[in-house]
């Protein structure tokens, strides 16, 4: 019976069913598209820092993560790829080789990283070939080189220019060489489009005299967000000898990096939260304050006050779960549109972009926590103000309200 009182209270004043529900669903509208924006940021950062260049997880020589030398670096064996490739969420290996080494052209010299890679398989990461600025990709059989562009401008050099790099290789010995550059390619990061050089894998090994090794094998999973479970199967799979890392161990900085924003975010989502909480209560307060001669009549003709509060509260649950249906249902095709077609910024935020190397776009997700938790807050928001109407209606004079 009081479910029947409340759900008819909802269409006997429809303007003020009408109100309440939007408060709420403009309420859904905002939380979703902030929530949304911060973590389709997170997304595209963790997708440029992470997926740009270490991958979400790799496999490394037990012992080299802390010391990375050539000498902790892995043999590579069909045995191994196999042993990982058994897994069915690992789709696919891309191997690495990485040291360091002088460069040389002319008077000029630079520390450089040196980056040994498997042409094909690197398209699933760094994929150099979008990258190129002039010449051209790694050829079959190529000895050619890639070189950074930033570096290629310090050390005033350009396409069919000869580098030598000198360092020193596998086991102490020497590694030095002399390599025409094929191409120059431009990166995403200043620090690595400065420091940047690569070969194909067999002219790494051969350089550092490191025959059959490699540094890291990153793995290509068929579901990223569900990684560190890999990880830690594959762990216990291959043993002590061999480390699994994802790149939340890799990549401490960047997880700080997104805490400390997301607090920020947090914070502005409450002071968000608080404007809708207070734009709610006006509603519930107007709606109270029109309903208190009602509420009288009510109360003299012998209706228990608790079951007066009951139908309020069932009758707000009615009102708030209306406008959060609604709110989503308008949300999910708004959030479709922004994330396939993500916010461009204006011109000066792409020349900071030229200068930098970052991306002026703000992307949406679509995670299901975005739909389901703004929901839940904003519900949960629309029972606490019914305090009010609670509290009203307990302390309510009967005769006095008959008089207003």
């Amino acid at each position: 019976m009081l479910g029947k009182l409340a759900f008819r209270n909802l269409f006997r004043n429809k303007r003020r069913t009408l109100i309440t529900a939007a408060s709420v669903f403009f309420a859904v509208i905002f939380a979703l598209l902030m929530r949304s924006l911060q973590l389709g940021v997170y997304d595209n950062m963790i997708e440029n820092m992470v997926g740009y260049y270490t991958g979400y997880a790799q496999v490394h020589e037990d012992g080299y993560w802390v010391e990375k030398s050539l000498d902790n670096s892995l043999e590579d064996s069909p045995e191994l790829r196999a042993k990982i490739l058994a897994d069915p969420n690992i789709k696919e290996l891309v191997p690495r080789f990485e040291s360091f080494a002088l460069a040389s052209a002319g008077d000029l010299t630079k520390g450089v990283m040196v980056i040994g890679l498997d042409p094909e398989a690197e398209r699933q990461i760094m994929n150099l070939e979008d990258k190129l600025q002039e010449g051209d990709y790694f050829k079959d059989g190529a000895t050619d080189i890639l070189l950074a562009k930033g570096l290629a401008e310090y050390l005033k050099i350009s396409i069919g220019d000869t580098l030598v790099l000198l360092g020193q290789g596998y086991q102490g010995t020497t590694a030095a060489g002399k390599y025409k550059i094929g191409g120059i390619v431009k990166l995403g990061s200043p620090d690595m489009n400065n420091n940047m050089v690569f070969l194909s894998i067999p002219s790494a090994q051969n350089l550092y005299a490191a025959e059959d090794r490699l540094t890291s094998l990153i793995l290509v999973s068929n579901n990223d967000r569900e990684i560190e479970g890999v990880v830690q199967t594959l762990q216990n799979s291959l043993g002590e000898k061999y480390e699994v890392m994802d790149w939340k161990t890799m990549v401490p900085e960047l997880i700080q990096l997104i805490q400390a924003d997301n607090v920020g975010g947090m914070i502005i989502l409450f002071i968000l939260y608080l404007i809708i909480g207070f734009g709610m209560f006006g509603t519930i307060l107007m709606m109270t304050n029109e309903r208190i001669y009602e509420f009288g009549v009510l109360i003299s003709i012998g209706l228990k006050r608790w079951k007066l509060i009951l139908i309020m509260v069932v009758e707000s649950i009615f009102v708030s779960f209306l406008g959060v249906v609604v709110g989503i249902i308008v949300g999910i095709p708004l959030l479709l549109y922004f994330y396939y077609h993500p916010i461009q910024l204006g011109a000066d935020m792409a020349d900071f972009s030229a200068k930098y190397d970052f991306e002026p776009v703000l992307h949406f997700s679509l995670a299901p926590e975005v739909f389901y938790t703004q929901a839940i807050y904003v519900l949960i928001i629309a029972i606490v103000i019914n305090v009010y109407p609670i509290f009203k209606i307990w302390n309510l004079k009967a005769v006095e309200a008959l008089r207003a």
